[in-house]
């Protein structure tokens, strides 16, 4: 059994609701068909220029347009990512959330998983996780698509880490420890 105390960054939860709506595996055909639309008009501007003969004048003029379509194709190839980040941070920084930060006390036994803080006590059986996934930072325990539990990599020591892993392995369905990489 494992029982430790923690509260949540809004970095934290910044880091998980970007990975749920942008970088999460399951969202690689989100992610390709953001990038298509986002490179359909460049295409069509440049074929457009090219049968209308805009690139026989003025090389200045050329590298002008060529110039503004760069930067547009990299700012909105790039933005999209960073207003994931940013709707993260309303999140994180609206007040009525402030209890999502309070300290806890994870506890992690045979049995599930238990947080408890001053206002609210959630027990959940392992049965209840339908998916994990981890990031470099944060394991990821959902009991839905879009809920989950957020358990920073930072709070566990080594030896926690090892039997909260060997927990995972053990009480976890194939699909909620490993599904996401087959359905994706």
């Amino acid at each position: 059994m494992i029982s430790l105390k923690y509260s949540l960054l809004k970095e934290d939860y910044v880091s998980f609701y970007t990975y749920v709506v942008w970088d999460a595996p399951e969202n690689r055909k989100k992610r390709i068909i953001y990038y298509v639309k986002q490179a359909l008009p460049i295409v069509l501007f440049l074929a457009a220029f090219y049968y209308t003969g805009i690139f026989e004048r003025n090389s200045n003029f050329i590298l002008l347009i060529l110039g503004f379509i760069f930067l547009t194709s990299i700012l909105s190839l790039f933005g999209v990512r960073s207003n994931a980040v940013r709707a993260g941070e309303k999140i994180a920084n609206d007040p009525s959330n402030s209890s999502f930060f309070s300290e806890s006390t994870l506890t992690v036994s045979e049995s599930g998983i238990q947080i408890k803080d001053e206002l609210k006590e959630a027990i959940y059986h392992w049965a209840a996780f339908i998916k994990k996934q981890e990031s470099r930072d944060h394991y990821f325990l959902f009991t839905s698509s879009l809920q989950g539990l957020i358990l920073p990599k930072r709070i566990f020591s080594k030896e926690e880490k090892l039997l909260f892993e060997k927990l995972l392995t053990q009480h976890l369905s194939f699909d909620a420890e490993l599904g996401h990489l087959v359905k994706s």
